[in-house]
């Protein structure tokens, strides 16, 4: 393995990269890299996969130079701008990592952190800009309390209950995360118990439980308003009213109307005349795994429209109808090199043994990379939902995700396809237990027990 090929392997959070630095006769060659790791936030959605940090950690252990790494992240750590807040949780979780083997180097960076952002949100009032020391300093609170436990948890209840009683700009709304990490660790009952007997000794305490409850019931009003299904009827005249459509109505309407009503909402968007208006409905069949209940005649003559958002959307909708019809027409695209993302979604909708290695083709073709603008994670997403459509798709479609994504959720679903076909090499599962997914890892032991 060369130096560019580690790298890359682990910004994909391969454990390819763990097993390399366990067999290599040359690791030092690799240890510059493992500290440039150290220093970025490897994930392409932080969001949905969390950080990679003890992912990183892991391999700097290969190592054991743990001063080599930890200087220069705990530098990167104090003098990180304040809008790098994926960047922010991945450097929290990585001192975390070495604050959890001792370090008290790393403990110290990050309660020195927590205070520096604690000082900053009780003396902040009015802002205009997006609030990045709250979501911070709710990241930090999530690291302490799961590396320190339940003294942390009452040391950060005082905090910030002390924050919500002298700054009104503050309340649980806007910890709410760290509230649902902190029952997810502590258990809800445990943590209700444990507030609840602190808070009659200290009254910050006791306004940290109040937001808390507060927070609950919010949570819980959300999950009754997501059980409420739109009617096709209540998208037109949201529609009508305010010109565009909410994405929570078109999700909840997705997820859970009937094919009655989507039938109705079909044949309503056919019937408008209006071009924007007809986009923004049909925005609702467009990141759907069901095929379009009416004319796809139709959607693709939509596709051509002059209305850039109408055939965006149509092309969207394209994706998932089949029919020899959208067949043929995403031939066409190909052959003529337009849209051609659309054209390779189209065709593994409507897939054909003997275009098994026309797609490959294209799909090895496809930039991957941070920016997506290849729309590579929308069609390795689609390789992998298909078979909501009842199409089965050769291996190999499996093994690309596996072997390009940067997106380990998506290498998750891959991996378990892959198993279930008796398709994982020994390889590939000695570097699933080392994935930066802790889900493929302990996917991985469980059906995989080493002998």
């Amino acid at each position: 393995m060369n130096k560019k090929d580690f790298k890359r392997y682990m910004q994909q959070g391969l454990g390819r990269c763990a097993c390399e630095l366990k067999n290599t006769e040359n690791i030092t060659k690799y240890k510059d890299i493992v500290l440039w790791g150290c220093l970025h936030n490897l994930s392409y959605d932080t969001q949905c996969e969390g950080t990679r940090a003890y992912y990183v950690y892991e391999l700097t252990t290969f190592f054991n130079d743990d001063d080599y790494f930890l200087v220069p992240i705990i530098k990167a750590f104090e003098n990180i701008p304040r809008r790098a807040d994926h960047t922010f949780s991945h450097f929290c979780e990585l001192l975390g990592c070495f604050a959890e083997k001792e370090s008290t180097d790393a403990k110290n960076a990050l309660h020195k952190k927590y205070g520096e952002l604690l000082s900053v949100l009780t003396n902040k009032r009015r802002s205009s800009s997006y609030d990045f020391e709250r979501d911070n300093f709710e990241q930090i609170c999530i690291t302490i309390s799961s590396m320190e436990g339940k003294d942390a948890i009452l040391r950060i209840a005082e905090d910030m209950g002390r924050l919500f009683r002298e700054n009104p700009r503050y309340n649980g709304s806007d910890f709410d995360w760290f509230f649902s990490c902190i029952a997810q660790e502590t258990g809800k009952r445990k943590l209700d118990a444990l507030l609840r007997s602190e808070s009659k000794k200290s009254q910050n305490i006791l306004s940290f439980y109040e937001n808390y409850i507060k927070s609950q019931e919010a949570l819980k009003r959300i999950v009754r308003e997501r059980e409420m299904t739109p009617s096709a009827c209540d998208l037109e005249n949201e529609v009508s009213s305010s010109g565009k459509l909410s994405a929570a109505s078109r999700v909840r309407f997705t997820r859970n109307a009937s094919a009655e009503e989507k039938l109705i909402l079909a044949e309503s968007i056919i019937s408008e005349p209006d071009d924007y208006a007809k986009a923004e409905l049909l925005s609702v069949f467009a990141h759907s795994s069901e095929s379009f209940p009416l004319s796809h005649g139709a959607i693709i003559e939509y596709s051509r429209s002059s209305c850039e958002k109408l055939s965006d959307n149509a092309f969207e909708v394209l994706t998932s109808c089949q029919s020899e019809e959208v067949y043929s027409y995403a031939r066409r695209l190909l052959a003529d090199r337009e849209r051609v993302n659309y054209a390779v979604k189209m065709l593994l909708s409507n897939y054909k043994k003997e275009d098994k290695q026309l797609l490959l083709d294209e799909l090895y073709k496809i930039p991957v990379d941070y920016s997506n603008e290849s729309d590579w994670h929308s069609i390795g997403m689609h390789i992998l939902g298909v078979k909501d459509q009842k199409v089965k798709l050769p291996g190999e479609f499996l093994c690309y995700i596996y072997e390009t994504t940067l997106c380990s959720c998506c290498r998750e679903y891959a991996v378990t396809e892959l198993s279930k076909r008796r398709l994982l090499t020994k390889e590939m599962i000695e570097e699933c237990r080392y994935d930066s997914n802790h889900s493929i890892s302990e996917y991985a032991d469980r059906y995989y027990p080493k002998r």
